[in-house]
């Protein structure tokens, strides 16, 4: 009798922890949604002098954030509960703008055999409360599609993506903070990628460790490899 008992525990524990994990999948964790108000009301306050009550954000299953509208600020703000960080809408799109004006200038000054692709940067915000003085910010570098067509070989291949990347990271200056990025790289011994989620600056052994060669390519990256081989 009392194991009958303690196998029917053991079920309804499971079953109740599958709801729990089913429901967090599309809904958030329960309470999730209050935790960001809160914290996205104190960003508010801070930031944009905003005192009013907010309403409470609504988990997005696409973005693993939970995200309200502020008609007053005519903002969107998130709050990414995993990673504690904030994501306020126009201070996304301002710093993109300037980036890319400062990333184009890079990108032209490239000549020759190395062809950088558009860029974007996203930038997200500690949550840690602090926000009246220095707000800590963290970016996410997207450069999908560098092309090298300089005959080389594969040993030289596997250390492009990594040098690369970081000549471009210092050449953007002092002024962001990028601590994350996903890097596409092809010549004519493949396709290599890094992707890199950390808070920490990047250094050139951290992109060499993340970098691997891809096993599964596209259509349009094989065209680009046999093209790059030939010429």
């Amino acid at each position: 009798m009392i194991k009958k008992r303690i196998f029917i525990i053991i079920i309804l524990t499971l079953i109740f922890s599958f709801l729990i994990i089913f429901y967090s999948l599309f809904n958030g964790i329960p309470f999730g949604g209050y935790i960001a108000k809160a914290k996205i009301t104190d960003y508010v306050e801070q930031v944009y002098g905003f005192d009013e009550s907010i309403s409470k954000p609504q988990f997005n299953l696409k973005n693993s954030a939970y995200e309200v509208y502020i008609p007053q600020l005519e903002n969107r703000f998130s709050y990414d509960l995993f990673k504690k960080r904030i994501i306020d809408e126009k201070l996304v799109n301002k710093v993109n703008n300037e980036f890319k004006d400062d990333y184009n200038k890079l990108k032209n000054s490239y000549e020759g055999n190395i062809e950088l692709p558009d860029a974007s940067l996203f930038s997200s915000i500690l949550a840690n409360g602090e926000y009246s003085n220095d707000i800590e910010v963290y970016q996410k570098l997207y450069l999908l599609g560098i092309i090298n067509r300089k005959k080389i070989t594969s040993k030289e291949s596997i250390k492009m993506p990594a040098k690369l990347t970081k000549e471009i990271i210092d050449s953007l200056g002092e002024s962001y903070n990028i601590t994350s990025l996903q890097v596409i790289y092809t010549d004519l011994n493949g396709q290599y990628e890094i992707t890199l989620d950390d808070k920490k600056a990047i250094s050139i052994e951290t992109l060499s460790r993340n970098t691997l060669k891809k096993d599964q390519i596209g259509v349009e990256g094989k065209e680009l490899i046999r093209e790059l081989k030939e010429n």
